[in-house]
């Protein structure tokens, strides 16, 4: 178990034993949990991780399963409300739905009658975003990537599942380590997570971070979700967060006052690329920012070729299915079989969305529109593919709308010079909380082949 001074909370320090004032013991006392209490009847605590305004974090051990896991105790007192005990229920369901290596899983929640509410989390050993930042100062600006590279997949693989998470920030990024010591970073509570479109009855979010719509009581949207991406990547490359004070002023400098690009705030040189995301991801307009969080890994990925960082570790993790996790995915020898399909498969094969973003796509299909390496964010309004069919980006908003499947024959020309009758196949994702649910697949397959006119 890890120091709790390494998560950024403070240590609980001695405690003095719950008893009554006559000496006598009385395990009917409403008291906190400690070593060896059993909660949920299957969570025997070990020990404490942390302690926070909010409540506790313990580490506890299934006694049936003999598995460590992280358990999330809130103090009695804020979960009192009919309100807050809904957000808990709320975060505890939204979160144990998600399955992706950036996101910390749930496992199990519910209500013990002794101790209240409990969360039981994977336990991970790591630091807080925040805190990392206020004792080492801004971040090189390779990790700054890698570490905003990394939420951003979970973002998108959220908003995927149609949910707004609501509540990007540092205190809500754990930095931790895989058994190789490569950086693994965990997106964190779900607390104001609501279903994309929903309309919250007032503000939500931590000011410092909150989109200048959500300020003014418009819904929460991706795009809330990018603007906040937007000030965490601005907060990693400087070390501090762009606006503080009181709330008021916070908002007023969300509303009113231009963000200062990172680079005038560093005594060193920054790569213009970063500036320009950033400035786009914290526009004051919403349609202003990248329409979703592919657009954002796309001009992600061309400043980490501006830095130099090596994108191949990058091209073979998007190449899995985001909502497996390493340890599923080599126990699930039918995904694994599914997913060399899609990969090695001969015929170009992709996961869109209706404006034509890439999703995921194989080897063929990355062959096909001319683009090395990873497609995820490739825009096919980019691509020479609208040229051979000047309606596919109307009919992938057709398809995706009506749950109808279209078929399109086009003309392509072969570098032989040869015509080659070609059917583009369109067809709707599953409606359900897929990956890709919502996005189209695009399959293209030659028919036959013609000498030139």
């Amino acid at each position: 178990m890890e120091d709790t001074k390494d998560l950024g909370l403070p240590s609980l320090g001695p405690r003095t034993p719950d008893v009554p004032p006559d000496g006598s013991s009385d395990d009917r006392r409403p008291r906190g949990a400690r070593r060896g209490d059993i909660i949920g009847e299957r969570y025997l605590v070990e020990g404490q991780i942390g302690r926070g305004g909010m409540g506790r974090v313990l580490q506890v051990r299934h006694c049936a399963l003999g598995k460590p896991f992280a358990l999330k105790l809130p103090q009695r007192k804020t979960v009192a409300s009919p309100e807050v005990r809904e957000r808990f229920y709320r975060e505890a369901k939204l979160a144990s739905s998600l399955s992706h290596d950036n996101i910390c899983s749930v496992i199990d929640f519910g209500e013990d009658p002794r101790f209240g509410l409990f969360m039981v989390m994977e336990l991970l050993e790591g630091v807080r975003l925040d805190y990392k930042l206020h004792r080492d100062g801004r971040m090189p600006a390779k990790v700054a990537y890698d570490v905003i590279y990394q939420v951003a997949e979970a973002l998108r693989y959220v908003h995927g599942c149609g949910i707004i998470h609501g509540d990007i920030k540092s205190e809500n990024i754990l930095l931790t380590r895989s058994k190789d010591r490569r950086r693994i970073v965990k997106l964190l509570d779900f607390g104001l997570a609501r279903p994309e479109g929903a309309d919250p009855a007032h503000i939500e979010g931590t000011p410092e971070y909150l989109a200048p719509e959500r300020i003014c009581k418009r819904p929460p949207s991706p795009q809330s979700d990018i603007y906040a991406l937007g000030i965490l990547f601005w907060e990693c490359l400087v070390g501090h967060r762009p606006y503080s004070g009181p709330s008021e002023l916070v908002f007023h400098k969300h509303l009113h006052e231009a963000l200062p690009p990172p680079s005038a705030r560093l005594d060193r040189p920054l790569e213009e690329r970063a500036d320009l995301i950033i400035a786009r991801a914290t526009a004051k307009d919403p349609d202003q920012r990248h329409p979703d969080v592919s657009s954002f890994l796309y001009e992600l990925r061309a400043l980490g070729q501006m830095l130099g960082v090596d994108q191949g570790r990058r091209r073979s993790e998007a190449s899995r299915p985001a909502s497996a996790s390493p340890a599923r995915r080599n126990d699930d020898p039918q995904a694994a079989a599914a997913a060399e399909v899609f990969e090695r498969s001969p015929i170009p094969l992709a996961s869109v969305d209706s404006r034509g973003f890439v999703r995921v796509a194989n080897r063929a299909f990355r062959a096909f529109i001319g683009h090395a390496g990873d497609a995820a964010g490739i825009l096919l309004s980019e691509t020479a593919l609208p040229q051979a069919y000047p309606a596919l980006l109307d009919d992938l908003q057709l398809v995706a709308a009506d749950r109808t499947a279209r078929r399109q024959v086009i003309e392509l020309t072969h570098r032989s010079g040869a015509i080659v009758d070609t059917v583009v196949i369109l067809t709707p994702a599953p409606g359900e909380r897929h990956v890709t649910s919502g996005d189209v697949y695009l399959a293209v397959h030659p028919l036959a082949s013609r000498p030139p006119r």
